[in-house]
């Protein structure tokens, strides 16, 4: 029976815990908040990024050689409702949804800026709505990058792929910043069909 009992010393040290379990709590509870998503404050998009549509270009058999055209500036009426919405069905995005709202407040914050152009594939810049002109090449086009609302601090691309303007294919490439820098990473087939 004398386990029961505690002594002074005890009590002192179970008291002295409670506080500073207590103290912690309090302590995580009113932190401050996280800072907002960063976007890169790009003048002009990196070279970077289009090295990485070439890598998956050729993961989809397309060889480095065969010419694509890429509209020489990023063109913010890629986000559009439809867009914002197939990129929160993508990130399995179950709260409330106001898709043209997301999709004003990310074109507000986005701006037309020129895309550097590699040569790692056989690119060919066009100036933006003269797809059509090419019939049988492939043009790619690039959204400014925006903050992805959907996501915890993510932001990223969208891009858009067709022949001839016709069935086009939509993805979203997620930014990854690394320090001051900005890597591309992974890029997601969207559900989104025009």
């Amino acid at each position: 029976m004398t386990r029961f009992f505690t002594t002074e010393a005890q009590r002192t040290q179970r008291v002295f815990l409670s506080v500073l379990c207590v103290s912690v709590v309090i302590g995580c509870a009113s932190s401050a908040t996280p800072p907002p998503p960063r976007v890169p404050q790009w003048s002009a998009m990196p070279a970077a990024i289009l090295d990485s549509f070439c890598l998956s270009l050729r993961d989809e058999g397309i060889s480095s050689a065969t010419t694509v055209n890429i509209v020489k500036t990023a063109q913010p009426s890629l986000i559009t409702p439809l867009s914002m919405q197939s990129l929160s069905d993508s990130f399995f995005y179950h709260g409330p949804l106001d898709a043209s709202r997301a999709a004003a407040e990310a074109t507000a914050a986005s701006a037309e800026i020129p895309i550097t152009i590699p040569t790692t594939c056989a690119w060919r810049g066009i100036a933006p709505n003269t797809a059509a002109k090419y019939a049988d090449t492939m043009t790619l086009e690039l959204s400014p990058p925006i903050v992805n609302p959907f996501a915890r601090n993510a932001a990223g691309l969208f891009a858009r792929i067709a022949l001839a303007g016709e069935s086009p294919t939509w993805y979203w490439l997620l930014l990854v910043p690394r320090g001051e820098t900005w890597t591309a990473g992974r890029l997601t087939l969207l559900p989104y069909r025009q």
